[in-house]
């Protein structure tokens, strides 16, 4: 199953769209002379509304390079702290399964400026040629999970996973690559975002899931969490993190979450950088 953000196509910067949500309060009943004022005005009907003071400010970025892109798979980690941004025991965890996470801070490093393009200014245009750069902006509150979708859809999907030190092959159909971002603010300016790899795989059904509330039904796909490759970064206001996956690691997670092969024969690898752009104010 791929995760797929979704797609503003952006040329050089940090690029990200703006998500702005649109609230309707009351009920109430327009005149025609009401109508005509308003059409014929020149300010907005709806202003976009500023998210909430306490909301994590996150954008997200994807980059794709031809999978065998030097920049993407050897200057940007050699550069970035891939050391400091995870446990000791997550980071042998996930890089048996292919994954590759780092951490940068709010002045990237070279390779991570030029990897990413970055500058103020929002460019709303397609990248031609290989190089592709899509993005948004997403407000979130502590302990809210959002999904981002890494790769196209994937009809057919096998993974290889190493369970207490025993190989084990799942085939999936209809598959999903999914990661669940989930943002929590530790304290003032810091925020730890809990990062959960997911595949969702099967036809769309209703079936039974657990919330707060109790068991309800929901109609969705099935989703198969892997805890062992769950990890966790924590980034101050400005920071990076970066994660892909290991083009070399056949039938990894890593592997399948970040590359992909086109229909016209191309291989591609993609690059997720999720900055914390604000880390919002505590609730009352």
């Amino acid at each position: 199953m791929s995760v797929r953000g979704p797609a503003v196509g952006l040329r050089a910067p940090i690029v990200i769209a703006v998500l702005a949500a649109a609230v309707t309060t009351g009920c109430t009943m327009f005149s025609p002379a009401d109508l005509s004022l308003a059409v014929n005005t020149a300010r907005p009907v709806l202003p976009p509304l500023k998210p909430p003071s306490d909301a994590i400010q996150l954008q997200i970025v994807f980059v794709e390079r031809p999978s065998d892109d030097a920049l993407l798979n050897q200057l940007v980690w050699q550069q970035v702290d891939q050391v400091g941004a995870l446990a000791p025991e997550s980071r042998v965890m996930l890089d048996d399964h292919g994954f590759r996470v780092g951490q940068c801070g709010a002045h990237p490093p070279p390779a991570v400026q030029t990897l990413l393009g970055l500058s103020e200014e929002l460019v709303d245009e397609p990248l031609s040629g290989e190089h592709l750069m899509r993005g948004r902006r997403l407000g979130l509150r502590s302990g809210q999970d959002t999904e981002v979708q890494t790769v196209d859809y994937r009809r057919d999907c096998q993974i290889r996973y190493l369970t207490a030190g025993q190989e084990e092959v799942v085939d999936y159909s209809q598959a999903r690559c999914v990661l669940r971002l989930r943002p929590v603010r530790v304290q003032d300016g810091w925020v730890r975002i809990d990062v959960t790899p997911e595949v969702h795989h099967g036809a769309a059904l209703m079936r039974h899931t657990p919330t707060e509330e109790g068991w309800t039904l929901k109609g969705g796909q099935k989703i198969d969490v892997r805890q062992a490759l769950k990890f966790s970064v924590t980034l101050s206001t400005g920071e990076l993190a970066l994660i892909s996956g290991d083009p070399g690691r056949e039938r990894s997670p890593g592997r399948e979450f970040f590359c992909q092969e086109h229909p016209d024969g191309r291989r591609t690898q993609r690059l997720l950088a999720v900055r914390l752009a604000g880390a919002g104010t505590e609730g009352p």
